[in-house]
């Protein structure tokens, strides 16, 4: 429970105090699913929040958590969306839908399920059923703590859409919403690029270099996040970073 607490408040240093208490909760209860499904959750959140560094070994760890928790609960729709998350975390974008998408069977009311698909279809490309499903899990998050994580989603659909205008809107209020989420002050900057607004792009890449100074165009995407399966939306993407200021190396 302490672990969850500190999951929520969704911080560099709270996810690592939440990857902590999780760590504690299994030694206590090796078999314990919740235990699993929770150290998981905080170790993918952990790497896309930048707390941890993205080592193959963390995400291979999360990914075994999580397939254990599947198959002691099969129809744990939480479980169904942390096992996609870390797939996803892993590049495996076709795996982490189908997660999803059992996740939506199972309970079609809850928000995170559509929202985690919703990024997903945005990365293949697939711009109307990302935008659709984002603006359902909206709707159906009724602004909670992780809203943020939604129209995070609506952003990189709209961006992929070439709606720059609309996705920098979006973009700001993720910002605003959490400050410290590096990936939507990433898409913040890549669609003020896009629009023309260079200064606000230049301020957007100083905000995410001043949190994780080593970041550049070499391990922005893939690496601190996962790429765009299209190479038009990937190399897109990169460009306007590129241009907002984002170092080459």
């Amino acid at each position: 429970n302490e672990a969850l607490m500190k999951y929520f408040e969704m911080t560099r240093d709270s996810l690592l105090v939440s990857k902590d208490l999780a760590e504690k909760a299994l030694l206590l209860a090796p078999d314990n699913v919740r235990a699993k499904r929770t150290l998981s959750i905080a170790t993918t959140m952990g790497v896309a929040f930048g707390a941890l560094p993205r080592e193959q070994e963390h995400i291979d760890r999360a990914i075994e958590l999580a397939e254990d928790s599947v198959r002691a609960v099969p129809d744990d729709e939480i479980a169904r969306c942390i096992l996609s998350f870390a797939y996803e975390c892993d590049g495996r974008i076709d795996e982490a839908i189908v997660q999803c998408q059992h996740a939506i069977s199972l309970n079609p009311s809850y928000p995170s399920s559509h929202g985690d698909i919703a990024m997903l279809f945005a990365l293949r490309g697939q711009v109307g059923e990302a935008v659709r499903a984002a603006n359902e899990a909206i709707r159906l998050g009724a602004h909670d703590v992780i809203d943020f994580w939604r129209h995070h989603g609506l952003v990189l659909a709209l961006f992929a859409g070439g709606d720059d205008r609309r996705a920098l809107e979006v973009a700001r209020k993720v910002v605003r919403t959490k400050p410290g989420f590096l990936r939507g002050a990433l898409f913040w900057a890549a669609t003020a690029a896009a629009t023309g607004n260079d200064e606000e792009a230049s301020r957007a890449i100083h905000h995410c270099l001043s949190q994780l100074p080593h970041l550049n165009l070499g391990n922005v995407a893939p690496g601190f996040m996962p790429r765009y399966v299209r190479d038009g939306h990937h190399s897109r993407f990169l460009e306007m970073l590129s241009k907002a200021g984002l170092p080459a190396s």
